[in-house]
C-alpha cells in the first residue's frame, strides 16, 4: 500500500511539475508575443525612427537590414566602444590590468537621479567603506551595470583617444566618438541655466555638456550647488520633445550597420584579425549574460548591451548562439519614441524579446514582419 501511495504521490508531482513548467512556458510565450506586438506597433507608427539589423553569422548573405545606414542616438550602446578601447590598451600594456581606482574620485562622476540607480547597484557589490577598486572591475561594471559614472571616469582615464584609428580597425565609418553620458542630463537641466527650452537647443553642444561635467567633477562649489538643485522633488528633465531633440542634436549617434560590423568582428571566427584575440575575448566576456534561467535554457552563449535614455531613445546590440540553432548577431535602434510607449517598452523589455526572437529564429520572418508593420 505504501508503495502505491508513493507512486501516486510521485506521479502527482510529475504532473504538477509538468503543469508548472507548461504554465511558465506559456507565460513567457505570452510576454514575448505581447512585446513583439508593441514593437511592431511602434515601427508602424514611426517607421522612420527605427533601424534594425539581423545577421546569421554562418550565412551573412541572409542578413536583414532596415534603415541600417541611418544614424540614431546610441545612449549606453556607445559604452561598447569605450570598453574595446580599454581592452586594447590593456592588451598593448599601456594600461595595467591591476590598476586601481580611487572610489572617492569615481563617486564625483555620479550625478544623482540621472541613471536609474545603475551606479549605486554597481557599487553595492562592494563593502560601503571600500576605498579602491580595480579599473578592470570598473570597466566591466560599465558594461554589465551600465554605470554612467564608470564610463565617464574611464573616458577621462583613456583620454586622448585616437577614435579614427580604432574605427578603422572596427570597419565603422558612420558612428560618432563616445562622450560622457552624464553630460546629457546636465545639458537638459542644471542649476545655472534651468531646464532647457526649444530656443536653447541651437546653443547646446557636446562640448558644452563636457564643460558642465568638468565643473561638476572638479569645482566643489558648483558641484554642491548642482546636488542641492537636484535634491528637490519633481522631474529633473525638460518636456519630452525637448529631451528627444537634445538626444538627436547633441549626443553621439551611430548606425545599425556599423554595430553589426563590430559584433561580427567580435564573434565571427572568419573575420580578418583586426583586433587581438585577447581584446575580443575580454569584450565578449563583458557582454555575456551568466546565471539567467531564460538564457541558459535556450543558448550556449548570449551577450548584449542595452542603451536607453529619457526622450525616447532605446537601443540594443546582441549576440546569441542558440542551443537549437546557429549564432546570430542583431542591432535595434529606436529614437523619438512617445513617452508612454517608451515606458511600456522599457518595462516589458520588449527590445530584448525582439532580440531573442530574431536570434532563436535565425532572422527568419523578420523581413515579413517589418514589411507588414511599415505597410499598415
Amino acid at each position: 500500500m505504501m508503495i502505491v501511495v508513493r507512486f501516486l504521490l510521485w506521479s502527482a508531482l510529475l504532473v504538477l511539475g509538468a503543469a508548472t513548467a507548461l504554465a511558465q512556458d506559456e507565460t513567457e510565450e505570452s510576454a514575448v508575443e505581447s512585446s513583439l506586438a508593441l514593437i511592431w506597433e511602434q515601427v508602424s507608427d514611426q517607421p522612420q525612427d527605427v533601424g534594425i539589423g539581423c545577421m546569421p553569422l554562418n550565412e551573412p548573405d541572409r542578413a536583414v537590414f532596415y534603415n541600417a545606414d541611418e544614424p540614431f542616438p546610441l545612449a549606453s550602446v556607445s559604452k561598447l566602444l569605450i570598453f574595446i578601447e580599454y581592452a586594447r590598451r590593456v592588451d598593448t600594456g599601456e594600461i595595467s590590468w591591476s590598476e586601481t581606482v580611487d572610489v572617492a574620485l569615481l563617486d564625483r562622476y555620479n550625478l544623482p537621479r540621472t541613471d536609474r540607480g545603475a551606479h549605486d547597484r554597481f557599487m553595492t557589490q562592494y563593502p560601503p567603506d571600500i576605498q579602491q577598486i580595480y579599473l578592470s572591475e570598473l570597466a566591466i561594471g560599465m558594461m554589465q551595470y551600465s554605470s554612467n559614472a564608470a564610463s565617464d571616469y574611464l573616458l577621462d582615464r583613456l583620454a586622448p583617444v585616437d577614435w579614427a584609428s580604432l574605427y578603422r580597425s572596427l570597419s565603422i565609418s558612420h558612428t560618432d566618438p563616445p562622450h560622457s553620458l552624464t553630460m546629457i542630463p546636465l545639458l537638459m537641466n542644471n542649476h545655472e541655466t534651468g531646464k532647457a527650452g526649444l530656443r536653447d537647443i541651437p546653443s547646446l553642444s557636446i562640448e558644452t555638456g563636457e564643460r558642465l561635467l568638468d565643473l561638476y567633477v572638479s569645482d566643489e562649489a558648483w558641484r554642491e550647488d548642482e546636488i542641492e538643485y537636484r535634491s528637490g522633488r519633481g522631474s529633473q528633465f525638460p518636456i519630452w520633445s525637448i529631451q528627444a531633440a537634445i538626444l538627436e542634436a547633441d549626443t553621439a549617434s551611430g548606425t545599425v550597420r556599423d554595430f553589426l560590423n563590430i559584433l561580427r568582428l567580435l564573434y565571427s571566427p572568419d573575420m580578418t584579425n583586426r583586433l587581438s584575440e585577447n581584446v575580443k575575448a575580454a569584450t565578449r566576456s563583458a557582454l555575456r549574460w551568466i546565471g539567467n534561467a531564460y538564457i541558459d535554457e535556450r543558448y550556449s552563449a548570449y551577450g548584449s548591451k542595452l542603451g536607453f535614455y529619457s526622450g525616447g531613445t532605446l537601443t540594443l546590440v546582441a549576440y546569441g548562439d542558440p542551443l537549437l540553432g546557429d549564432p546570430v548577431i542583431s542591432a535595434v535602434f529606436f529614437r523619438d519614441i512617445p513617452r508612454r510607449t517608451y515606458n511600456v517598452l522599457l518595462e516589458a523589455d520588449a527590445i530584448g524579446h525582439l532580440a531573442h526572437w530574431m536570434n532563436l529564429n535565425g532572422c527568419v520572418g523578420l523581413n515579413d514582419s517589418i514589411a507588414d508593420a511599415v505597410g499598415r
